[in-house]
């Protein structure tokens, strides 16, 4: 009997132990990323400041409720996103760039970046491609995703600044 109250004692040491320590690296800005639109999977979130510049690569988090639009709801609705986790994406083109879709590219400003647009989800439902091409507007980004069939601006559409929230570096 001892044995199992010492096995009991030690189990609910280290299970509070993992729970502050996952508390205290939750309160430092650390996060994981469960989707496959980006690679890997611990991130350290930082708040962006007024007035920080953004760039090319660089991966930002979006706050979905400043940031809504008919094809986000249609991406609620079949579960590629929520409201609950952040959805972390890179910046693909910036203010002021020229941004077009092809079937199987996308260019920014003459670059080619191999992204296709997929014209279905992986369930069978039906994608549509945002219109382009396009200038970005001041303050507005092209968020791109790894993944052949990520759900990025190709098909949402370019994102206001307000809507982000921190920059994500990968940790691991």
């Amino acid at each position: 009997m001892k044995r199992k109250i010492t096995v009991f004692c030690a189990l609910l040491l280290i299970s509070a132990t993992a729970a502050f320590a996952l508390f205290v690296l939750f309160s430092a800005g650390y996060r994981v990323n469960r989707s496959a639109s980006l690679p890997g999977y611990v991130y350290r979130l930082t708040p962006i400041t007024v007035g920080e510049p953004l760039k090319h690569g660089d991966c930002v988090v979006i706050d979905l409720k400043k940031f809504h639009n008919p094809v986000i709801a249609q991406g609620v609705e079949r579960g590629y996103v929520n409201f609950r986790e952040p959805m972390l994406k890179k910046i693909g083109g910036v203010p002021g760039e020229f941004v077009a879709l092809g079937k199987n590219i996308l260019l920014v400003n003459g670059e080619p970046l191999s992204l296709k647009v997929a014209s279905a989800d992986s369930y069978g439902g039906t994608l549509s491609a945002w219109p382009t091409p396009l200038v970005l507007s001041p303050d507005c980004y092209w968020l791109v995703s790894d993944p052949v069939r990520g759900f990025d601006s190709r098909y949402f559409g370019p994102v206001a600044r307000f809507a982000f929230t921190h920059k994500a570096v990968v940790i691991f």
